[in-house]
């Protein structure tokens, strides 16, 4: 009887460790993909801003000529209906274009404070 009491206790002990080291071996795994998710996440947003910064600075830079030359019309009275919408359609274009610059600005600088939160 003796011997049978040990031998459920040990068994019982072996489940309970072989139980908390595949936990520990599942909570290690998760924590791997998520630091390979917020690398791959962090280089994809980097070189979206990439992108996204060198159109933005052209669109400005057309924005700005555009502005000036529909300035000098509406002066002499000669600005058309169509340069104005398109000069509108510009600034919008910049507009939605500074937007996601500052959205991917924002996602990257939080992905670095949750990998420095994990480290």
């Amino acid at each position: 009887m003796r011997h049978t009491y040990i031998l459920v206790l040990l068994v019982a002990t072996l489940l309970t460790a072989a139980c908390g080291n595949s936990r520990r071996d599942e909570i290690e795994a998760r924590k791997a993909a998520l630091k390979h998710k917020q690398d791959s996440t962090l280089l994809a947003a980097q070189q979206e801003l990439a992108t996204v910064d060198s159109t933005l600075e052209i669109v400005k830079m057309e924005y700005e000529h555009m502005k000036v030359e529909v300035e000098a019309h509406k002066a002499a009275l000669k600005a058309t209906g169509e340069e104005l919408t398109n000069l509108t359609l510009l600034r919008v274009k910049r507009d939605s274009l500074q937007t996601q610059w500052d959205l991917l600005g924002a996602k990257i600088k939080y992905i670095r404070l949750k990998q420095k939160e994990l480290e």
